[in-house]
């Protein structure tokens, strides 16, 4: 059996995005359940939840097509037929498809090839949308005090975080950058709120730079558009984003001790942005107010429960970042896979092909 490199790459693709479809789904439906019956759990244990249900799926089925086909390039064609348990020329879930092939095939490569190109517009997207932001300066908009600058900039210097000002009547604020974050804070937010409820906003977004919620955002996003099953995903991303809003509102309520004024500061923006200013295609909501009505009332409510419970947000870990994590999990997908290798390269293929003849 000839092993070309194309067949073997259109083979991969194929079984990556029919695996990943069938994880996405299985993840989304454990979601689900989580989020109907498990209202009592921590955001935290929720975030994690939503975020690992979009993570395992393209993770996991990488892995598997990795451990599975890649030993075909250096095995060779003659031995790779010598060490299956019976000839045959589909492979894992390529089975179930082979009377179809190359459709499917080529399908599944359209649709990676797709899928790269609407991650990479919704990242750059994203980075951009400073630059939509300033576009929309107001010369004549109301300057912010003196004092409420100078709150925000030792704010942003204790956290180590770059400050961009705008100026403009819009209340907007929003944390920009993966590695080196940057605070950009318009004048109108500024001039709205007080010193105390400025305050809790300065330490919500201080906990995204010290999260590096950012960096999970660009990776979660690149997992949600590698499945087929993207609106699914899509609703998986935006529960996780919900989530982490709520986990950096209990942040800052513990390092302000005061839920009112965090409650207060989320209601006196909420209320701005849907009645008091007119919109347009360059403004961006402030992160610290979005999100769907329903998650808005409910993080103003648990805030200002948060003032009845005793602290513990450094115990929980609500500031830990995922960059141990990854590492972890780095690691241990390129070890198990040099490992089989080594020791055995086609047992999960036979492992796989075993239980595909079983169903």
């Amino acid at each position: 059996m000839d092993v070309s490199a194309w067949s073997l790459l259109l083979l991969s693709i194929e079984n990556f995005v029919l695996i990943n479809v069938a994880l996405s789904i299985a993840m989304f439906g454990l979601a689900a359940i989580a989020r109907a019956w498990c209202r009592t759990w921590h955001p935290l244990l929720l975030s994690r939840l939503y975020a690992a249900a979009l993570i395992i799926p393209p993770l996991l089925s990488a892995w598997l097509v990795t451990a599975s086909l890649l030993p075909a390039i250096w095995l060779g064609a003659s031995r790779w037929i010598q060490e299956h348990q019976a000839l045959h020329t589909t492979h894992l879930l390529n089975r179930l498809t082979a009377p179809i092939d190359p459709l499917v095939g080529y399908a599944a490569l359209a649709f990676v090839l797709l899928a790269a190109l609407a991650t990479l517009y919704a990242v750059a997207s994203g980075y951009f949308r400073i630059g939509r932001v300033v576009r929309w300066l107001e010369l004549d908009a109301e300057p912010a005090s003196p004092e409420r600058v100078k709150q925000v900039e030792n704010s942003c210097r204790r956290y180590g975080i770059d400050i961009g000002l705008v100026v403009s009547r819009f209340p907007s604020s929003f944390v920009r950058g993966c590695l080196r974050s940057k605070l950009v804070i318009s004048t109108g937010l500024l001039n709205a709120l007080s010193s105390e409820e400025l305050s809790a906003l300065l330490e919500h977004e201080a906990a995204h730079h010290a999260r590096r919620d950012n960096l999970s955002k660009w990776v979660l996003t690149i997992c949600r558009y590698m499945s087929p099953a993207f609106p699914l995903t899509r609703l998986l991303y935006r529960w996780w984003s919900e989530q982490v809003e709520i986990v950096c509102d209990e942040i800052a309520v513990r390092r302000t001790s005061a839920p009112a004024e965090v409650a207060g500061a989320l209601v006196r923006l909420k209320r701005l942005t849907l009645t008091g200013l007119p919109l347009s295609p360059q403004t961006t909501e402030s992160g610290f107010t979005g999100g769907s009505y329903e998650n808005f009332e409910r993080r103003v409510i648990r805030v200002l429960s948060l003032g009845d419970r005793p602290p513990i947000g450094e115990k929980i870990g609500l500031l830990r970042s995922w960059g141990r994590t990854s590492t972890i999990v780095g690691g241990a997908f390129a070890l198990t896979l040099l490992t089989l290798f080594i020791i055995s390269p086609l047992a999960v293929h036979r492992v796989i092909e075993l239980l595909l003849h079983a169903l």
